[in-house]
């Protein structure tokens, strides 16, 4: 069970902060006053508490977690330990991007050793895909996976061309699109993903905005910079929510930000730090069908639950 459920004091302590920053130089920014936060450590490896770095639901709410001791480490929907196993490699590196497939498999991008891993829910590998590289298939620096709605996967890569890849429901390459750079349809380390009704939303972080791609690749629009309210700071991860909201986790904010579809900014909560209402350069984030916000709280080495 996770621990530390934020008590009625707090969230009341919480919220007169919040009003208060409202009216001092807060502006039209919207503040998520949460129900609930509450705070788990990863289980431990050896001696050390590793640091989470990624994080994704399947849809019956088993949580899935990615770690910096190459470990990946599955919860029930309360956050209650259920099993763990380990890369196959991690000497050089750990993987950073994390995604349950439609047939119940789980791909991992292994950024580190330049593939992709796909194990089943009990972690036997079934297959790895790619190699080091920057032709079409190889791989450089993988950092996330989704999957659209015919079973296509996208893979997102910051090494060397700054790129997305596009791949069937067997692993052959369909297209790749994207390039290093500032302009409308490339990056500087395009990380997590999200696929909805035809459109890929990508947050490309170090240009501090998200892009929106079509299926075939091609460049639709950029959200997140159409006024100063909504700027991002190096967002890393995007999730869909229920209510078909983007939910983005902020690694140089240390925060999460709420968008509609269209862009439009509807919330934030969380600032940098290690209190209870803060995030140390979180990673990773996702949303369960409850709407309660997963946050891979990397620098305070825990897993964090928000429920808005």
């Amino acid at each position: 069970m996770l621990s530390s459920p934020q008590s009625p004091l707090t969230r009341l302590s919480l919220l007169l902060t919040l009003l208060l920053l409202s009216g001092c130089g807060g502006g039209d920014e919207l503040l998520i006053v949460p129900r609930r936060v509450t705070r788990k450590s990863i289980p431990s490896a050896g001696a050390t508490i590793p640091a989470p770095r990624a994080v994704t639901t399947a849809p019956d709410d088993t949580l899935y977690l990615l770690d910096n001791a190459g470990r990946v480490l599955v919860f029930d929907r309360d956050g209650n330990s259920i099993r763990q196993w380990d890369m196959p490699e991690s000497d050089v590196g750990n993987p950073e991007g994390i995604c349950v497939l439609a047939d119940g498999h789980i791909a991992v991008a292994d950024t580190h050793y330049h593939r992709v891993v796909v194990f089943d829910t009990s972690g036997h590998v079934l297959r790895m895909i790619g190699q080091e590289g920057q032709g079409d298939g190889d791989f450089y620096w993988p950092v996330a996976v989704v999957e659209d709605d015919s079973g296509n996967r996208f893979v997102s890569e910051y090494g060397g061309a700054n790129r997305v890849q596009k791949f069937d429901s067997d692993w052959e390459h369909l297209l790749t699109f994207g390039g290093i750079g500032e302009r409308p349809g490339e990056f500087q380390r395009p990380s997590g993903m999200v696929w909805h009704d035809g459109r890929l939303y990508i947050v490309d972080a170090f240009n501090d905005r998200i892009q929106v791609f079509d299926g075939q690749g091609r460049f639709l629009e950029i959200l997140g910079t159409q006024d100063e309210a909504g700027r991002l700071h190096y967002p890393y991860d995007i999730a869909l929510g229920p209510n078909r909201d983007l939910w983005v986790i902020e690694y140089g904010a240390g925060r999460i930000s709420r968008f509609n579809l269209e862009g439009d900014l509807l919330g934030r909560f969380g600032s940098s730090g290690s209190g209870p209402n803060q995030f140390g350069t979180p990673w990773g984030l996702a949303v369960d069908s409850g709407c309660r916000i997963w946050v891979a709280d990397t620098r305070n080495h825990r897993l964090v639950a928000v429920d808005p």
